[in-house]
């Protein structure tokens, strides 16, 4: 592997500029932004672990075992859970707070994908689409099975099917199953959605089509010199970056001129584009040969070419501009620019490895564990929802929604009229009404964790009070995390 590297760090000179001017690499000691936290998890099964990155200590280890994987899926960062596909095709979880291992359905999928860990969507074995939540699981099929999942941020699922010569776009939002917002574009090779959900770009023999996610409407088709082969935006989504089939450059296409604007020369064939999380390296797999091209993307040149093998993991870019990089039986730290091994990881290329930003190893401080004293009945409180003797409980809407809190379904709550006690744990309150009758119905509107919420009595200046709540939890983190996955405004008592 030593000549071709040796020929292409040659090529890589000639392209311009000395790597002397770049910045160098900030220690990881001095990163400000959230914990970086290396996971590894042994593909042939066994107990998971965790490293901070840039220490070679373990931070974390799981409590159960993993199972025979195969990919990592997503990571959820609200939850703490990191979910992965395992060698038969079945999803689970890792709880990184807890250390334990779960299947997250019972049965195989395909094309399983997820854009933020929480939801993960599959293809099942009577071909529907199938979606897959820790509040529960929803389906749906239509005539055409799709060939494609594009899980957007905004919570839309974007469906890829081909017919003839053209691949047709379908967009729903789940658990809705209808479809809101239809396109077509050429027959498209592969598809390459942005970071933010704002666009997906589909490779095709015209060029480079482009689709508005919000509403499907199609942007300016781009045309490119050759076939595209790879192709990553930046995570702004201000550029793409396009691999031609047989060319030895980088074509580098403006999102707002929607047009090429630049190249890059790399001095051999190129197959597989990474783009950093952060924006400033993008990495590009030589064709044939075990290294990669280190490209800065605010210089647009090579800088680096490094020895690695390639998997979907591997290589990948830290915070602190180290790359995490694969030889024949480990993982390892480097300096893309010195060349320097900074650390080994023993076996690591027997394992899979996902770098997530996440604060949840921090050391929690005592008091967040204490719980809040006021009065009981108290509904002076920001978080809690008041209504009068006259509202309409159906004219109530939560934060951000554009529908009343009546078009959730649900069943009817459970009610008390017994004063409340206080009980050991955390409970969500989500409304405190005069009137007992509007606190029932606004109350068989709300479903949390799929589980209807209670109504109970309280006094307050002599008037009843009647209280949404529900639980107990057992610690607070979980009371939030159960509220915010309601979307409904909520306190925690």
């Amino acid at each position: 592997m030593r000549t071709p590297i040796k020929c292409l760090l040659l090529c890589a000179a000639c392209s311009g500029g000395s790597s002397s001017s770049l910045t160098p690499h900030a220690n990881a000691e001095a990163w400000t932004g959230p914990d970086a936290v290396l996971v590894r998890l042994p593909t042939g099964g066994g107990a998971a672990r965790a490293y901070r990155w840039g220490r070679d200590s373990v931070l974390w280890t799981s409590a159960q075992p993993v199972p025979e994987l195969a990919d990592l899926i997503a990571f959820d960062a609200d939850q703490g859970t990191l979910t992965y596909a395992d060698t038969r095709r079945v999803p689970g979880r890792v709880e990184l707070r807890l250390g334990s291992i779960a299947a997250a359905a019972t049965t195989p999928l395909t094309a399983v994908a997820s854009a933020d860990g929480w939801a993960i969507f599959g293809i099942n074995a009577a071909r529907e689409v199938h979606r897959i939540t820790p509040s529960g699981s929803w389906s749906y099929r239509s005539a055409f099975t799709p060939r494609e999942l594009l899980p957007q941020p905004d919570g839309s699922l974007v469906l890829l099917n081909d017919l003839g010569d053209r691949s047709v776009l379908r967009r729903l939002h789940p658990p809705e199953a209808r479809v809101t917002d239809t396109a077509s574009v050429p027959k498209a090779a592969f598809a390459i959605p942005t970071a933010l959900g704002d666009r997906i770009y589909f490779a095709t023999d015209s060029g480079l089509a482009g689709v508005r996610v919000r509403d499907l409407a199609r942007t300016r088709t781009i045309a490119l010199p050759g076939p595209a082969i790879s192709a990553v935006p930046t995570p702004s989504g201000d550029r793409v970056f396009v691999a031609l089939a047989g060319d030895l450059k980088i074509v580098v296409i403006s999102r707002y001129d929607e047009r090429i604007s630049g190249s890059i020369l790399l001095g051999a064939q190129p197959s597989v584009l990474r783009m950093d999380p952060d924006g400033r390296y993008l990495l590009a797999r030589y064709d044939g040969v075990d290294s990669a091209a280190v490209i800065s993307v605010a210089e647009s040149r090579v800088v680096a070419v490094i020895g690695t093998l390639w998997r979907k993991d591997l290589p990948l870019v830290a915070p602190d501009g180290a790359i995490l990089a694969l030889d024949s039986t480990d993982a390892i730290d480097l300096d893309p620019i010195a060349g320097t091994v900074r650390r080994r990881f023993r076996g690591g290329a027997d394992d899979l490895w996902a770098l997530i930003r996440w604060n949840g190893f921090r050391p929690r401080a005592v008091g967040l564990d204490q719980p809040v004293s006021f009065d009981a009945d108290s509904t002076d409180s920001p978080g809690v929802l008041l209504a009068d003797s006259t509202a309409d409980p159906s004219s109530v809407f939560a934060p951000g929604s554009s529908s009343p809190l009546g078009a959730v379904s649900g069943g009817d709550p459970v009610t008390s009229t017994a004063p409340q006690r206080e009980s050991a744990g955390w409970t969500l309150s989500f409304a405190a009404l005069l009137d007992e009758r509007r606190a029932r119905t606004l109350a068989g509107t709300i479903r949390v964790e799929g589980r209807p919420v209670s109504v109970v009595a309280g006094e307050r200046d002599g008037a009843t009070i009647w209280r949404i709540v529900y639980g107990p939890f057992a610690t607070r983190d979980a009371a939030e995390r159960a509220g915010r996955r309601t979307g409904l405004p909520f306190w925690v008592y």
